[in-house]
C-alpha cells in the first residue's frame, strides 16, 4: 500500500507543475475549485463504504454468495446516491451563477462520481488483496499522465484537465470490477431494494464521518474559490496537494489496519484481542512518527519546495503549507482513533457527531477568516478544527474502561 501510495502521488507530482504552469494560478484555482465541489458528489455516492464495506468483507469473505449479494447491494445502493447528487447538480447550476457558468466543468467532473459507482477497493480492502489494489490503482492514475501532456497545452484547457482526471478515475473503476468478475466474487446481479435501503440507512454515520472529512478540506477550497475568488484557492489546493505528498504513509497505515483489526475483534477471543491490541499500538507509534518526519521535511523546505514544484507565481502557498502540514499531527492521530479504537468499539455514532461538528466548526472559521487572510485563513481555521477533533477523542478515551482496557491488553499479553 505504501508503494501504491508512492505512485499515486508520483502522477501529481509529474503533471501537477505542468498544470500549475500551463493553466497559472486563476486556471489552476479553477480546476480546484470544480475537483472540490466534486468531491461532495463522490461523498454522496460513496457513502461511508469505504470504511464499512471492507469491514463487512471481512467478516464474509469465506462466503462467496453472500460477497455477491454484499457487491450488488452496495453498487445498487451507490447508483441510487449518484442519481440524487446528479440531481442535486442540476438545480444548483441553475439557481447559483457561478456554478452555472462552469455548468461544463462540472459535467466532466461528474463522469469521477459516475466511476466512483463501480470502483471496488473496498472489495480488494476488505479481502486484503493489497498488490492487486496498488496495481490497478496505480495503472489507472498514470494512465493520466501521457494524456495530460498531450492535451493540456493552453491557460484555457482547464476542462481538458478536469476531463483527463475523470476519465482516469473510469479506467481505475474498470480495472476493479473486472477483478471481481474474474474472481468469480461478482456473479448474477441479485438487487433486493430491501438489501439497497439497509446498506443507505446502516451506513448513514458512516456517510456523516466521511463527508465531515470533506467538511475539512474540499470545503475549505470551495469557500475561498467562493469568497476570494480563484487565485486564493489555486494557493490553498496547491499547497494542499504537497501536504498530501509528506502525509502518505501514514493515511496508508489506517488503510492496511483497519481490516485486519476488525477481523480479529469480530473472532473475539482473549488472543485475538490482543493481537488486535499489538496493532493498534504498533499502528499509533507509526502514525506518530511517520507524521512527524513528513511535517518536518515539509515546513523546513517549504518556500524551496513551492519554487521548485510550483513556480514563483505561488510563493505565498509556503505559509499555508506550513500550516497545513501541523495540522497533519492533530489529524492524523485524530483519524486513527475515531477509525481504529472507537469505531469498533461501538463509537461509530459518537464519531460520525464528533467529526460533523469539528468538520462545521472548520467552515464557521473559514467563513469569519477567509475575507482577512485568504487561503492563510483557511488553513489555521483547518489546524484548529483538527486540534479540537481530537481533544474530543481522547477524552472519549481516557474516560471510557472498555477502551483503556483495549491498550492494556498488550501489557498484560
Amino acid at each position: 500500500m505504501v508503494i501504491w501510495q508512492i505512485g499515486n502521488y508520483l502522477v501529481p507530482l509529474a503533471t501537477f507543475p505542468y498544470l500549475t504552469r500551463v493553466l497559472g494560478p486563476t486556471g489552476f484555482g479553477t480546476v480546484s475549485y470544480v475537483t472540490a465541489l466534486t468531491m461532495y458528489g463522490i461523498a454522496v455516492t460513496e457513502w461511508g463504504f469505504n470504511l464499512s464495506g471492507p469491514r463487512a468483507v471481512a467478516q464474509s469473505r469465506h462466503d462467496h454468495s453472500r460477497l455477491n449479494d454484499l457487491i450488488w447491494s452496495v453498487i445498487g445502493a451507490k447508483t441510487c446516491l449518484c442519481v440524487l447528487s446528479m440531481a442535486i447538480l442540476v438545480g444548483a447550476t441553475c439557481m447559483i451563477q457561478r456554478l452555472g457558468e462552469l455548468k461544463a466543468a462540472l459535467w466532466i467532473g461528474w463522469v469521477g462520481v459516475v466511476a466512483n459507482v463501480f470502483t471496488m477497493h473496498w472489495l480488494m480492502q476488505g479481502l486484503e488483496r493489497f498488490s492487486l489494489l496498488s496495481c490497478i490503482a496505480l495503472v489507472s492514475r498514470f494512465s493520466s499522465i501521457p494524456l495530460t501532456f498531450l492535451l493540456v497545452k493552453y491557460p484555457h484547457d482547464v476542462n481538458v484537465a478536469i476531463g483527463v482526471q475523470s476519465a482516469a478515475s473510469m479506467f481505475g473503476a474498470v480495472g476493479s470490477f473486472f477483478f471481481a468478475y474474474h474472481q468469480g466474487l461478482l456473479r448474477n446481479p441479485r438487487f433486493s431494494w430491501g438489501a439497497v435501503r439497509r446498506q443507505i440507512f446502516d451506513n448513514a454515520e458512516m456517510f456523516l464521518s466521511t463527508a465531515s472529512v470533506s467538511l475539512f478540506s474540499a470545503t475549505n477550497t470551495v469557500i475561498l474559490g467562493s469568497l476570494s475568488g480563484p487565485y486564493q484557492a489555486g494557493v490553498y489546493a496547491s499547497a494542499d496537494k504537497l501536504k498530501t505528498v509528506g502525509n502518505m504513509i501514514p493515511m496508508q497505515i489506517n488503510t492496511v489496519l483497519y481490516p485486519r483489526i476488525s477481523a480479529l475483534l469480530s473472532q473475539g477471543c482473549s488472543g485475538d484481542k490482543r493481537a488486535a491490541a499489538r496493532l493498534t499500538t504498533i499502528g499509533l507509534v507509526g502514525t506518530i512518527a511517520t507524521t512527524s518526519v513528513g511535517m518536518l521535511i515539509c515546513v523546513v523546505s517549504s518556500r524551496a519546495l513551492i519554487r521548485l514544484v510550483l513556480g514563483s507565481e505561488f510563493v505565498a502557498a509556503a505559509g499555508v503549507l506550513n500550516w497545513l502540514c501541523l495540522s497533519t499531527v492533530f489529524g492524523n492521530l485524530a483519524y486513527f482513533l475515531g477509525l481504529q479504537v472507537l469505531v469498533p468499539f461501538d463509537g461509530a455514532s459518537r464519531r460520525a457527531r464528533a467529526m460533523l461538528g469539528a468538520g462545521l466548526f472548520n467552515i464557521m472559521l473559514a467563513c469569519i477568516l477567509v475575507p482577512h487572510m485568504g487561503a492563510g485563513g483557511a488553513a489555521i481555521a483547518y489546524l484548529v478544527a483538527e486540534v479540537a477533533l481530537l481533544g474530543i477523542y481522547l477524552r472519549w478515551v481516557i474516560r471510557s474502561p472498555t477502551m483503556r482496557a483495549h491498550f492494556a491488553q498488550l501489557a498484560r499479553g
